[in-house]
Parts: structure tokens; sequence; C-alpha cells
């Protein structure tokens, strides 16, 4: 599978699209889309995702699904382990407290709990 930023901007957005259905047809996408863009448009662009080997087409009756090769839990993971290296210097504790500082100390106690709860199971595993 090739990487997110190996696709074009529209492409990201199908994909999205997709991943947020779990499975989609032309005419799914299309519609999530609302954009206007003709059916053969999004035919064409999912036609390539599966070239890139992003997704994958099944026969549904007489329409295709597509379907994610991977799943959204590991390719944002990839993604994640991308922008880590790109913009923090491969160390996630700089982006760590670039996705603290985004809320402006606006975090939930609920969710600095959870933070917590994570790195304590992070130092446990070592």
């Amino acid at each position: 599978m090739r990487k997110p930023n190996d696709l074009s901007r529209r492409e990201r957005q199908i994909l999205d699209v997709i991943y947020e259905m779990e499975s989609a047809s032309v005419k799914d996408v299309q519609n999530a889309l609302a954009d206007g863009s003709s059916e053969s448009t999004i035919r064409t662009l999912l036609g390539i995702l599966v070239a890139k080997g992003v997704l994958k087409k099944e026969a549904s009756g007489l329409k295709f699904m597509y379907f994610p090769v991977v799943a959204k839990e590991k390719a944002s993971l990839q993604a994640l382990e991308n922008v880590v290296a790109t913009f923090f210097d491969k160390k996630p504790s700089l982006a760590v407290r670039s996705l603290l500082e985004m809320k402006k100390g606006k975090i939930p106690a609920e969710e600095i709990a959870e933070i917590e709860a994570l790195l304590e199971s992070k130092k446990s595993n070592k």
C-alpha cells in the first residue's frame, strides 16, 4: 500500500469517505462528497485508488463495492508516524506537546486522565 501522502487531495477525500462508511459504491461516494462530481469521475478515481493498492473492489450484485486495504487504525498510525518523522524530528514528545498546545489549555479532565493512563501503561510495558 502506498503512503497517504502519495495520494492527491481528491483521492484522500474519497479514501476518507470510504473509511467513514467502511465500504462504499460509486454512488455512495458521490452522494457523500455532494460536490457535483460525476459518477464517471468518481469511478475513475476509485480505479486509481485500486491501482495504487489503497482500495480493493468486490462485485455486489450489479455494482462494485470498494473497501480499504488497510484497517483505519493501522492507516492512521502510519500517517501519524509520517507526521512525527516529518514535522517533529521523529520525537513523539514534540508531537504530544503540539497536540496539547492545540487545545490552548482547554483539555477536559477526563481526556487528561486518559492521557495519563496511557502514559502509565507505556511506562509499565518497558
